[in-house]
């Protein structure tokens, strides 16, 4: 009788204590408004995947980004919570922007590498809240957009999103 309750404490404690795998919501920042994906491929490893737009009225049009990266959860006992955890990585981004004026067929991509920092907190609702900042770096385009007023030179973005946990 010991040996089964010992084996299914011991087995609920495992459910209780198991991290998600897959959670999919919103995000917002300075990058713009967009959709967030996230999925666990190790207990403290994560794909973070972001597709984000925005209204440019120097383009008189829209970019979209797409951000891609793996990041390393940090439990941190600082709030003494359980629930919030840190995150840093780095990963790549990729855009593309629609410029009327571009009559000399230049590039409308935009591609570079990105280092983020962030936190999440997760509610038992299956829902987690959360933020992060960013540092990236634009190789493409290599040279300045007329009439951008130094957008695509920017070097740091921060953002907010709400994300429901799938499983």
């Amino acid at each position: 009788m010991r040996k089964t309750v010992f084996t299914l404490l011991l087995l609920t404690s495992f459910g209780v204590s198991a991290q998600y795998i897959n959670s999919f919501g919103v995000r917002g920042g300075l990058r713009g408004v967009g959709l967030t994906y996230k999925h666990y491929l190790a207990p403290k490893l994560f794909l973070n995947v972001d597709g984000v737009g925005t209204y440019s009225q120097e383009l008189q049009g829209g970019e979209v980004f797409a951000m891609m990266n793996i990041r390393n959860k940090i439990h941190n006992t600082f709030f003494q919570s359980k629930e919030l955890t840190w995150s840093y990585g780095g990963g790549l981004h990729a855009g593309y922007y629609q410029d009327p004026d571009n009559t000399n067929y230049e590039s409308n991509i935009v591609l570079g590498p990105d280092l983020r920092l962030g936190a999440e907190y997760l509610f038992r609702q299956k829902i987690c809240i959360g933020a992060d900042a960013n540092l990236f770096y634009n190789v493409m385009p290599v040279e300045k957009i007329d009439g951008m007023d130094e957008k695509y030179y920017q070097f740091f973005s921060v953002g907010v999103f709400l994300r429901y946990v799938l499983n």
